[in-house]
């Protein structure tokens, strides 16, 4: 750092705090160094008036209160991308609003006025903070630039990896993968997204740098936009993606061969679509009865239940009766006392569906047929 501070130029100001910008977190950086070239201190305020990030020892509490009734309140007029100044007590504090990370924040330079007499130089905040939050605008310019190119890279990746890959292609689709934050064959999982289009802007997952996520968008419709996203195993899922907007996800199980890609999506589809109640379904936490139901989605599968139970069920206290035994896991007992009725009354009801099925509900593959049926019948009218 230059040891003449009295003399620094705007050339060395920003000399100086471009340094910092290499550093592994740029901002508390070129805070840190701006603080030391004026003797004073630095803080960044978000736009609720909150000091997110303070270095030095000016007033912070007074500093955000004046942030937050001069500066933020300006926050939808002509003014508030205008520098402001101000003294509060003994510091000399100049504000300007930046945007980073796509939220508007302000940045703060505070400078003691026993440090301002010893500089005879009552311009140096303003000056400091000019060259710190232009270059804060073109950091965060640069940053954007490469957000967007990560997003396109990872829509090639992905659109690779739905293709399917083979055994020999995947070393070097690793090497791609771990840009993104992947351990090369460490298992990932496959994931299907499906966002509310009115939401939508708010539910879109950010692209995380080294995050173990790679995503892109699949489809779209008149109600629902739809993902696709290959992330690393330990990526939590539930955590990172549950946000306004979101309808669904299908979530595959874990699995380590990238050909295996175009198969998990598949049962990453499945699992979307018996999405009930939660938000997300896992293919390795759904039971053997609900993924059958699960899978069985087409019209011609749901022809094919229908046409086995409409026979037994051709009243509505009988389809009741069914589905509430089935419920009662059997029990005639407690059967009865859901429907209120008699226990002979269960036992009638249920010998009558016997008859027509030429098996006893106590059959265990009789008694599997009907709750698949019903399960997917129950799908099907969710859906």
């Amino acid at each position: 750092m230059c040891s003449n501070r009295n003399s620094l130029t705007r050339e060395q100001i920003f000399d100086e705090l471009m340094s910092g910008l290499n550093s592994a977190d740029p901002l508390e950086s070129t805070l840190l160094r701006a603080a030391r070239i004026c003797g004073g201190a630095g803080l960044v305020v978000n736009e609720l008036g909150e000091v997110v990030r303070s270095v030095g020892s000016a007033p912070t509490h007074l500093i955000s209160q004046w942030i937050h009734d001069e500066v933020v309140t300006d926050a939808d007029s002509a003014r508030w991308g205008e520098p402001k100044a101000a003294t509060i007590g003994r510091w000399h504090v100049h504000a300007q609003a930046v945007r980073l990370r796509s939220r508007n924040h302000i940045i703060v330079v505070a400078v003691h006025h026993d440090e301002l007499v010893e500089r005879e130089d009552g311009a140096a905040g303003g000056r400091i903070l000019d060259v710190l939050s232009k270059l804060l605008r073109a950091f965060e310019g640069f940053e954007s630039f490469s957000i967007s190119n990560r997003r396109e890279e990872s829509v090639r990746v992905l659109r690779d990896l739905e293709a399917g890959v083979s055994p020999g292609r995947e070393p070097a689709l690793w090497r791609l993968l771990e840009s993104f934050g992947f351990v090369a064959y460490e298992p990932i999982r496959a994931v299907r997204i499906r966002l509310d289009t009115a939401d939508s802007e708010s539910a879109r997952p950010v692209l995380p740098p080294g995050g173990g996520l790679v995503i892109r968008e699949s489809g779209y419709g008149a109600s629902a936009i739809d993902q696709t996203v290959v992330c690393s195993g330990d990526f939590d899922i539930e955590g990172r993606l549950d946000t306004p907007g979101l309808l669904g996800v299908g979530v595959s199980g874990l699995f380590t061969a990238l050909s295996q890609v175009p198969e998990m999506l598949q049962t990453a589809n499945v699992a979307l679509g018996s999405v009930r109640g939660t938000k997300f379904a896992f293919v390795d936490r759904m039971r053997p009865i609900e993924w059958a139901a699960a899978r069985m989605s087409s019209r011609f599968d749901r022809r094919l239940v229908a046409a086995f139970l409409n026979p037994i069920v051709t009243k509505p206290e009988t389809s009741t009766t069914l589905r509430t035994y089935v419920d009662s896991g059997g029990n005639i007992s407690e059967a009865a006392a859901r429907l209120h009725v008699h226990e002979n009354t269960v036992r009638y009801r249920i010998g009558q569906i016997e008859k027509v099925l030429g098996a006893r509900l106590t059959d265990p593959r009789t008694a599997a047929e009907i709750v698949l049926a019903l399960q997917c019948l129950n799908t099907a009218k969710q859906g």
